[in-house]
């Protein structure tokens, strides 16, 4: 300022009445600013000490004191991030109380007889200058606060879905309550309609960038945890009917590869769901888009003992094994479709757009192959269950 013992005589004048230009810069803002009028997340009695800590600061950056410490922007910017004070309620606040500090600062300076009126205007220019500079630090306070607050947060929620996919419960006599307790966190249900996704990812880039908005449009709820290995996620349906809208949003929002788990009714059951999640993920290398695991007993059983599946699967299906792969592909998928036609060539070949002499050919292909015949329902069972375990689990 030009004149800086006029400044010092206007700031000395208004701390001898500090304390009311404190109360009504507190009143004002409680009675402008309705979050700060409830009073449940700034109470009185700290937005008080707030704006006391505040106003020094103001007042003696404006008498010259260097270096003025932004201590208290900082303080107050930090402490509203914690606090979830929305930023532009803070800074509304800020504006409020620089506002009554100002009038109160005129209206001192009117009552000084030896202060010029070139002086209000000097001191003008320093309160706009100090205005800056406490809101540009109470601004970097309030996003450095946040952004340590989001990555805990994001920590946190990691460490609760970790522990809801695979059930590393801290003590197995509070596990129920801990369940109980993360699923709160969560905003997840005990009991409903649930999927476990994972997703593969390369160089630990989220393959389902967009897939959290996208389902929670369609009313699903979901948590994920990214890894290097793969993206998780804990899918939380309306109900069971929403099944083939899910995939077909994750198959429009995914990058990468997805194995899904069948849908499931108590989310305690979700470790049992990742690791049907996982074996449909690695079912079909090379592949893209969306695998659900099925929701069959065979498909159960044979996950229950994977590599025992596989290995009766070998025995079972024996130098058909050998054969190209995408040979090898057309006959069980020929098998299948036969199965699913109730053992009927004639439907088989409609499902499939080929004659059924067609389908009889290829069936007896995998009898010859197999040793087995299909007439024969325990060789039937045996087949389903070798084929099923092939197509559905990951094998070299």
């Amino acid at each position: 300022m030009a004149h800086p013992e006029a400044a010092s005589s206007i700031v000395a004048a208004v701390r001898a009445s500090l304390p009311a230009v404190v109360d009504r810069i507190v009143t004002r803002i409680r009675r402008e600013i309705p979050f700060y009028a409830a009073a449940d997340t700034v109470r009185p009695e700290d937005l008080r000490t707030s704006v006391r800590a505040n106003v020094d600061y103001i007042l003696d950056s404006l008498t010259g004191q260097a270096p003025a410490s932004l201590h208290a922007p900082d303080t107050t910017g930090r402490t509203r991030a914690a606090q979830g004070v929305p930023l532009a309620e803070m800074l509304t606040a800020y504006r409020v109380g620089v506002a009554e500090l100002w009038s109160a600062l005129v209206t001192t300076a009117r009552g000084l007889p030896d202060v010029a009126a070139d002086d209000v205007i000097d001191l003008a220019g320093a309160v706009f200058a100090v205005q800056n500079a406490y809101s540009d630090a109470a601004l970097a306070a309030y996003r450095d606060e946040s952004r340590e607050i989001l990555r805990t947060r994001e920590r946190e929620r990691a460490a609760m879905v970790e522990m809801i996919l695979t059930g590393g419960w801290p003590s197995k006599d509070t596990a129920n309550d801990t369940l109980w307790e993360v699923a709160n966190t969560l905003r997840l249900p005990l009991d409903g309609a649930f999927l476990v996704v994972a997703a593969e990812t390369e160089l630990g880039h989220d393959p389902l960038p967009r897939a959290e908005s996208a389902l929670a449009a369609a009313d699903v709820r979901s948590v994920w945890r990214l890894d290097a290995e793969a993206c998780l996620g804990v899918l939380c349906l309306p109900d069971r009917s929403r099944n083939e809208a899910v995939l077909t949003v994750l198959n429009r929002h995914s990058t990468r590869r997805i194995g899904a788990s069948p849908v499931f009714a108590e989310l305690r059951q979700a470790s049992w769901a990742l690791q049907l999640a996982r074996l449909a993920l690695g079912s079909h290398p090379g592949s893209t888009g969306v695998e659900q695991f099925r929701d069959s007993p065979i498909d159960m059983l044979v996950a229950a003992a994977p590599h025992t599946a596989l290995d009766t699967a070998r025995a079972v299906l024996g130098s058909l094994l050998q054969l190209p792969k995408d040979e090898l592909g057309l006959l069980l998928g020929t098998f299948e479709a036969w199965v699913r036609a109730s053992g009927s060539a004639t439907a088989a070949g409609a499902a499939l757009f080929c004659h059924p002499n067609t389908v009889r050919y290829r069936l007896r292909r995998i009898e010859a192959s197999t040793g087995r015949t299909l007439g024969n329902p325990g060789d039937v069972a045996e087949l389903v269950t070798a084929v099923r375990a092939w197509c559905e689990l990951p094998h070299e």
